[in-house]
């Protein structure tokens, strides 16, 4: 039988990154409360021995709050696991601590981990773990998950731990309290409650509504208990006490004393400048089309062709001139050069860009700085009924809406979880990165990273938007909000970690490509060139899609794209977003489909209705799933309007403009501009209402809460 071996502790102290380590696995890490939603779990070999690990959502301690802890919780009380690893972060290990004392006080086989051990080195200072591991009686293990050597000494302790005789350590502030008299009073409830006998006196003395629903008790019961009084208190009093009995002294400064004290300046130096409350949203823009730029500029695109050259030279042309040399019919050559090497490979030409998009937004999360900027818009979003919670779903969105809406299940308040549920396709997947950049390659040659940086921030806009005008409703109208999370130092992200994150959304990427897009590109190039009369019709005219299509296109010429094919590209993308591309690309190309004196504006049309409307079947699953059937369909129909009017407006807009006949790079000037100073115009003055813009003080804040 596999050794069970449960991963759990705070938010941001490294848990999936240990789990990533020993298991060889690429799940995803944030500096967030909520980003492991669910257990996930995987059964590795060490020395032999089968040892399934599982890394459980963050809590703070065993009284809950949300969703996620809840399911932490109720995995560690079960007794289920042979080992219960709670991982402390050495420069939060105060705080940290007071799970572990929770921990030991439930009697479970507890090792704690003290991670993080190369941050400390390089502050100067030494950690004295075996001071704390004879204190407290457990053992403790001090280390860095970023390190291989590291996470091997990990598994070796834990299976020498899982073979050893246990006893549970005795806390001496335990004594201070009236258990005894708690354990009089509710015996009779302790043996059908399945709870352990000192934790459950312990946690009704803290008045704990879990294990007193657990309990069952009467009311006579309820009334003995009330006379005995409140003790949560004084408990969380005792555990502080203890726990700066058992870290004080352990942490001293080494040689590097000095050195530590110039790093610190330096970071506070950094937080004043990127959370202030004037220049954060900007200096976040500055990045973000900064990165734009050098993705869809010459580097990306550089890359991008040469991939494209790549593709041409050695695998389309050689292929179909085969083809035609051994006489194959005209319909297979066009299926196999059109359908199937244009189609696919019109997608994949753009997994350099992709790769280089994630790249930097790797940097950004690894370093810290993604955890600022969900805390300097915090403001904002409570305005318009959202927490800083819901920027972390929405941040995820531009990876992969369907996976960030599992996210929002942590939110406390369901009117902010279902707005966050709703808003977050609004973001720009990295799917619709390839209908982007090709339209915008296609008709804005100079201006594409603008444009495709204008995309992103729009979503972002339009999202803002729908959110203030729906907490005007009562409808959806919010309750209090709370949001406490755990700003992160900031970290040189490590040459594994942005590699892991790179290649686990390359192979996502080259996956769905082999795969859902291949075989749904073949199946519309088919019903786009074939008819039930005709058989194979070269240009599409009264084949199956021209007749299904040909019925929705009225409704798109106000759009500017009101023809078959285009309808046809946006219908194929309910499917997989990525498919809109490999349809265009297979029914003859952008330039073929965004034709005539206003192609242009129909082109930044066509990308905004991308942008906006449903992202794929995937993400409405996901919405059934975490809102429910009714708010589902709601969604899409939300989505599908808002696309429809902010397209419209766009492609009036662009015809105005083409009227006038700017250059193309004025074009792209005009659109970045307008959506920027709505953005900063919007945002900055909330922001400048609600942000504290001291570095420094939310850490302050937090473990004031947390202590409390």
């Amino acid at each position: 039988m596999a050794l069970k071996v449960a991963l759990t502790g705070n938010p941001n102290v490294g848990k999936t990154s240990l789990y990533n380590r020993v298991t060889r696995s690429f799940e995803h890490v944030g500096n967030w409360h909520g980003v492991t939603v669910g257990s996930i779990e995987k059964t590795v070999t060490y020395e032999g021995r089968e040892v399934t690990v599982t890394d459980l959502p963050g809590m703070y301690s065993l009284s809950v709050y949300s969703f996620e802890e809840s399911i932490a919780r109720d995995r560690v009380i079960s007794g289920y696991d042979d080992v219960v690893v709670n991982i402390c972060e050495v420069n939060n290990l105060v705080r940290n601590m007071y799970l572990t004392l929770q921990l030991v006080e439930l009697g479970a086989p507890i090792v704690v981990v003290v991670n993080m051990m190369d941050e400390l080195k390089k502050q100067g200072k030494i950690l004295d773990s075996s001071r704390i591991e004879r204190e407290l009686g457990v053992r403790v293990i001090p280390m860095s998950a970023k390190f291989k050597t590291d996470s091997e000494k990990f598994m070796s302790e834990v299976c020498k731990f899982a073979s050893s005789e246990k006893s549970k350590p005795a806390l001496p502030y335990l004594s201070k309290l009236p258990l005894s008299k708690i354990e009089s009073i509710i015996s009779e409830n302790l043996s059908r409650s399945g709870l352990k006998k000192d934790w459950a006196c312990l946690k009704v003395l803290e008045k704990d509504e879990f294990v007193i629903e657990k309990l069952a008790l009467s009311r006579n019961q309820k009334e003995e208990l009330s006379k005995v009084g409140d003790y949560s208190g004084r408990i969380a009093q005792l555990r502080y006490e203890y726990i700066d009995y058992l870290t004080d002294g352990a942490i001293t400064f080494g040689l590097d004393a000095s050195k530590k004290s110039r790093n610190e300046n330096g970071l506070c130096s950094i937080d004043r400048l990127v959370l202030n409350k004037y220049v954060a949203l900007p200096l976040f823009l500055f990045f973000m089309a900064a990165i734009f730029v050098v993705t869809f500029g010459f580097v990306g695109k550089w890359l991008s062709d040469l991939f494209e050259l790549f593709i041409s030279v050695c695998i389309g042309n050689p292929f179909t001139s085969w083809l035609s040399r051994v006489g194959a019919p005209k319909w297979v050559i066009a299926f196999i050069g059109d359908g199937i090497i244009n189609g696919v490979g019109g997608i994949l030409v753009f997994l350099p860009q992709v790769v280089l998009l994630f790249f930097f937004l790797a940097l950004l999360e690894d370093s810290g700085y993604i955890s600022r900027v969900a805390f300097m818009t915090d403001g904002l979003f409570r305005k318009i009924g959202l927490s800083g919670r819901s920027v972390f779903t929405m941040l995820m969105g531009f990876g992969c809406s369907a996976t960030a809406l599992l996210t929002a299940r942590g939110l406390e308040d369901e009117n902010t979880r279902k707005k966050t549920v709703l808003l977050t396709p609004f973001m720009s997947c990295s799917a619709r990165l390839p209908v982007y950049s090709a339209i915008a390659g296609a008709f804005f040659l100079a201006g594409r990273p603008l444009i495709v940086f204008a995309m992103y921030v729009l979503g972002a806009v339009v999202a803002i938007a729908v959110a203030a005008i729906m907490e005007r409703g009562k409808k959806f109208k919010s309750g209090k909000l709370s949001f406490i999370m755990e700003m992160p130092p900031y970290r040189m992200p490590t040459f594994e970690r942005v590699f892991q994150i790179i290649a686990s959304n390359a192979k996502v990427y080259i996956i769905r490509v082999g795969t859902v897009i291949f075989a749904f590109n073949v199946i519309i190039w088919l019903l786009s060139y074939f008819s039930f009369t005709q058989g194979f019709v070269a240009d599409g005219s009264g084949s199956l899609l021209h007749t299904v299509a040909g019925v929705l296109a009225p409704c798109f010429a106000p759009l500017g794209f009101g023809n078959w094919r285009a309808v046809t590209s946006l219908l194929s993308g309910l499917v997989a977003k990525e498919i809109v591309i490999s349809s265009i690309a297979s029914l003859g190309g952008a330039e073929a489909i965004f034709a005539g004196e206003y192609a242009r504006a129909a082109a930044l049309s066509f990308m905004t209705f991308t942008l906006l409307y449903t992202p794929c079947i995937a993400t409405l699953g996901a919405m059934k799933k975490e809102i429910g059937l009714k708010y589902m369909v709601f969604g899409l129909f939300l989505q599908l309007g808002v696309a429809y009017i902010i397209s419209l407006v766009v492609y009036w807009i662009g015809v105005l403009i083409i009227i006038s006949k700017p250059s193309a790079w004025i074009v792209a000037l005009i659109a970045v501009g307008f959506i920027l100073i709505v953005a900063l115009i919007f945002g900055v003055r909330r922001v400048i209402k609600s942000g504290c813009g001291t570095c420094g003080e939310c850490n302050r804040i937090c473990a004031k809460r947390n202590r409390k």
